[in-house]
């Protein structure tokens, strides 16, 4: 039987109640069925789908399909927004005549919702949902104008978000059902208390008509903190960073000194040969000098009287020798005094040199730790940006 083709008279009204409440089982989305008079609804019946405020002994809506059809006197199909009903619907409508055919005693009609299938199943998944997201999180389904559904999380929620909020013209659901497209924006703490992010996607039907929104609101306090942690790692490590290089540049100022300091005690050491060289043909002058002395001396005595005068040369010519000789040995103590420190001073010289080459080498060891310390913080701070 074709709805659009029947002709309801009063005595077939109690056949289509029968009929229609044992067919509005098989609608999925459940469907509702009633009858009125001129003025009220008369028999009301439903399968999970309801119409709220419209029972049985209530005034039915004037802008409604049951007032057009009485008025029209004819059957009518129509797609309702949600204005009228609160909700979605597909309605067809037809007069209830009376026996005469002349005379309209009422109205009949079946609604079923048309409800996009996301805002059906919003009840069953979206309380799991939320409560499964790592920080919670805040659900919501729109239509055109206002909040329908929303569901909020233990671990957060937004108060100023709730079922029948109207819609902000520069809100991101509006924006997504004018784009068609999935919308994303970042929101900094001042707006919820943390900062978040929150999405919303258009929700379409089969012809393309967008009817809503889903949307989500999440925060970002984690992704921010870690984004903190990993900006405040990125500078101290530049810090660091910075601080090595001065130290590898004073540690090679340093190592070119060392390296100038040992070659220059090499130097002194050469000159201290040299002195020590030099003493040794003092000395040797001097044992000359002092056989040249004694061999006067003899000379001197052996011609008497006449040589007294050259004796006492002789004499002086040979103390003279004997001062230059202890003179070289106090040099040569001096000198090997100083050899002696020099030697030590070279052997801490190397060890110090050594020291500041290892040093140097540690330095670039932990250079290049740093670095991939700071190659590790860029990946942490793009990781963070895209939680």
């Amino acid at each position: 039987m074709e709805l659009t083709d029947l002709r309801v008279h009063t005595k077939e009204l109690e056949f289509l109640k029968q009929y229609l409440d044992i067919t509005i089982s098989s609608y999925e989305d459940g469907a509702c069925f009633f009858v009125t008079d001129l003025n009220t609804v008369t028999f009301k019946s439903k399968h999970t789908f309801d119409i709220a405020g419209l029972e049985v002994g209530t005034q039915y809506s004037q802008n409604g399909i049951a007032a057009q059809v009485i008025q029209a006197r004819r059957v009518i199909l129509q797609q309702l927004d949600r204005n009228v009903y609160g909700v979605r619907i597909f309605a067809i409508g037809g007069p209830l005549w009376d026996e005469t055919d002349r005379e309209i005693l009422g109205a009949w009609v079946l609604a079923i919702p048309r409800q996009h299938k996301l805002v059906n199943a919003f009840d069953s998944f979206a309380p799991t949902l939320a409560d499964l997201l790592p920080e919670g999180g805040v659900l919501y389904v729109a239509d055109k104008e206002k909040i329908i559904k929303k569901q909020g999380s233990n671990k957060f929620d937004v108060e100023g978000v709730q079922v029948n909020t109207p819609l902000r013209n520069d809100s991101i659901a509006i924006q997504s059902q004018q784009q068609k497209k999935l919308v994303i924006q970042e929101v900094d703490a001042s707006i919820y208390g943390v900062p978040t992010m929150v999405a919303s996607a258009p929700l379409m039907v089969d012809n393309g008509e967008v009817v809503g929104s889903f949307g989500l609101t999440l925060p970002r306090q984690l992704a921010n903190d870690l984004k903190e942690i990993a900006t405040s790692l990125d500078q101290g490590l530049t810090g660091v960073s910075a601080s090595v290089e001065q130290i590898t540049a004073a540690t090679n100022d340093i190592s070119e000194n060392q390296s100038h300091l040992h070659g220059e005690i090499q130097q002194v050491k050469e000159y201290l040969d040299n002195i020590n060289k030099v003493m040794g043909f003092i000395k040797e002058i001097a044992d000359e000098t002092k056989m040249l002395g004694l061999n006067a001396a003899i000379e001197a005595a052996r011609v008497g009287e006449a040589g007294r005068g050259f004796g006492v040369v002789a004499e002086e010519i040979r103390k003279l020798s004997e001062e230059s000789k202890k003179t070289v040995a106090q040099i040569r103590e001096l000198t090997g005094q100083i050899d002696k420190s020099m030697t030590e001073t070279s052997g801490a010289s190397e060890s110090t040199l050594a020291v500041v080459e290892e040093t140097s080498a540690a330095i670039q060891e932990v250079n290049a730790t740093i670095e991939e310390l700071t190659s590790v913080a860029g990946n942490l701070t793009q990781t963070a940006a895209k939680l």
